[in-house]
């Protein structure tokens, strides 16, 4: 076996309701944490805590969650809010059933994602126990 050949894909996951386990209508694209794209800011977060280390001090919380979140962003592609119940003309179609948050509709970008993981634990929750599925990412055929 060639193992060059073995390289992650991306993954798309769907986002579940936190109590009943149905799909909400957000589809979130992410790619492994050991892939080339986190490698840049992990070594950032990693000679920033030696630099501490090196004065006697380290992270404060608040600094921890804040790589953590950029780490999370960066792994995120992208994502869809979407109707899941179908689409315009289907029976049982309800354009209400769109995923929104005061009747608005998030597009992807680096404040709604972290806007998305601090008022949401549970979409955080949700992103963070697909990235730490390794094998997920080898398995195309398995998607959430």
């Amino acid at each position: 076996m060639d193992l060059s050949t073995l390289k992650p894909t991306t993954r798309t996951i769907e986002i579940k309701h936190p109590a009943t386990g149905h799909n909400l209508g957000i589809r979130v694209t992410i790619c492994s944490m050991d892939d080339e794209r986190l490698t840049k800011i992990k070594r950032e977060i990693t000679d920033r805590r030696l630099q501490l280390e090196q004065k006697g001090k380290s992270f404060k919380a608040e600094e921890v969650e804040a790589n953590a979140h950029k780490l999370m962003f960066t792994a995120a592609l992208g994502w869809e809010w979407y109707n899941p119940t179908g689409n315009e003309g289907d029976e049982g179609y309800d354009p209400g059933a769109t995923p929104h948050i005061g009747g608005e509709t998030l597009d992807f970008n680096q404040k709604n994602f972290l806007r998305m993981v601090r008022e949401y634990p549970w979409f955080k929750d949700q992103i963070n126990e697909e990235l730490g599925e390794t094998k997920a990412f080898f398995d195309g055929s398995k998607s959430s």
